[in-house]
């Protein structure tokens, strides 16, 4: 330990961890396992996390698992401690026992040992208290800010539909050590509500949408990532500083051609990711030279790209809103429009000039996919 109450990063995780110490595996492991739930749970900062599991894992105290976790349907790495490990975190708080902590709550201040304190919370409350504690004081009241949800330019969502592996895509983005993720999709194919549907289930992150087709260009940007910024730390001045909050996502909509400044902020802005996580929609026929990331980029990890294709049949099928449709009428129309949701939607609404004015079928095809339509089996 760095002082008496300090505790290093990597005793705060082997701590936590050892709050989970169990003889018989789990079917499912908690989120505090994670690297995401590590983070939150004793108030560090994300990019602390891969660090220190390293550490631990090669002086063989904590092992790393591919597994499931409460929450979610697919795997993820997550952490549990081994005996040696149980043995040292053990010793570890033993050596805390005496240390005397300022406990502080909305109604009152007081001091307390960490044997009283455990005496009073039971051990894994304490253990929980104890690695949240900065500079000798534990928090005991909610002092957590309420989340900032900045939507109001985001899309509305209707009829949204599958994407399920889409949407466990971009959660193990969340849960990975990259720091920016590209939604490609072809016009139509729902890359803005997919987002949209994303970040609406992060109930304990901020979120900021940034529209980039309304925006004038890079000053306009600018002035929403600083007025979002100002939001928690009102001396804010660089419009990247909302780049350094955490637990944050800020989602750039509509990425397409773009003047050269608009790259250059974007190719900056690479350079400069720290604790929020972003993710930006962009159309999959954007000409080259206005990409900001690299190839190199992509291959260190740093930047994820999600392709986005069609919906699956059932999902197509379910938009259409035709259940008894043709089976070959069907597959005739999801062929033609190869799954866009947008396409999709316009035809079951029969939206003949919005088909015209949005799509680059000529009138004979759109009047032949509204004739399919109607054929039932």
């Amino acid at each position: 330990m760095a002082e008496p109450g300090q505790l290093s990063v990597n005793e705060r995780v082997l701590l936590h961890l050892s709050r989970f110490a169990s003889d018989v595996p789990p079917e499912e492991h908690p989120r505090e396992c994670s690297q995401a739930g590590i983070a939150s749970s004793i108030g560090i900062s994300r990019t602390h996390v891969p660090r220190a599991v390293k550490s631990l894992v090669k002086e063989g105290l904590v092992e790393e698992l591919r597994a499931r976790v409460s929450g979610h349907d697919r795997r993820m790495s997550v952490y549990t401690i081994t005996a040696e490990g149980v043995r040292r975190a053990s010793k570890l708080w033993e050596g805390l026992s005496g240390v005397r902590f300022t406990m502080r709550s909305p109604d009152k201040v007081e001091e307390a040992k960490v044997d009283e304190i455990e005496k009073t919370v039971g051990r894994k409350r304490a253990i929980a208290l104890v690695t949240r504690a900065r500079a000798g004081i534990i928090e005991t009241g909610d002092r957590r800010r309420p989340t900032v949800k900045d939507l109001d330019d985001a899309p509305d969502i209707r009829d949204f539909l599958g994407r399920k592996d889409e949407l466990e895509a971009m959660g193990a983005f969340m849960e990975s050590d990259s720091d920016l993720l590209v939604v490609l999709g072809n016009r139509g194919y729902g890359a803005s509500a997919l987002a949209r549907k994303f970040v609406e289930a992060l109930e304990d992150h901020n979120v900021l949408w940034v529209p980039l087709p309304a925006c004038s260009g890079p000053d306009d940007i600018v002035g929403r990532m600083l007025r979002f910024a100002k939001r928690f730390a009102p001396e804010a001045g660089d419009p990247f500083d909302a780049l350094g909050i955490a637990d944050t996502v800020i989602v750039f909509d509509g990425y397409r051609a773009v003047p050269d400044v608009t790259v250059e902020f974007f190719a900056d802005m690479v350079g400069r990711l720290e604790e929020a996580k972003v993710v930006i929609t962009a159309r999959e026929d954007t000409p080259a030279y206005n990409w900001f990331y690299h190839k190199k980029e992509v291959e260190s990890g740093k930047v994820q790209e999600l392709r986005l294709k069609g919906l699956d049949h059932g999902s197509a099928s379910s938009l259409l809103g035709n259940p008894r449709i043709e089976q070959d009428a069907f597959r005739r129309i999801y062929m033609m429009t190869r799954g866009s949701p947008n396409i999709l939607r316009m035809l079951r609404e029969r939206d003949f000039d919005g088909l015209k004015n949005n799509t680059v079928f000529t009138a004979e095809e759109i009047r032949y996919l509204l004739f399919l339509m109607d054929k039932t089996a």
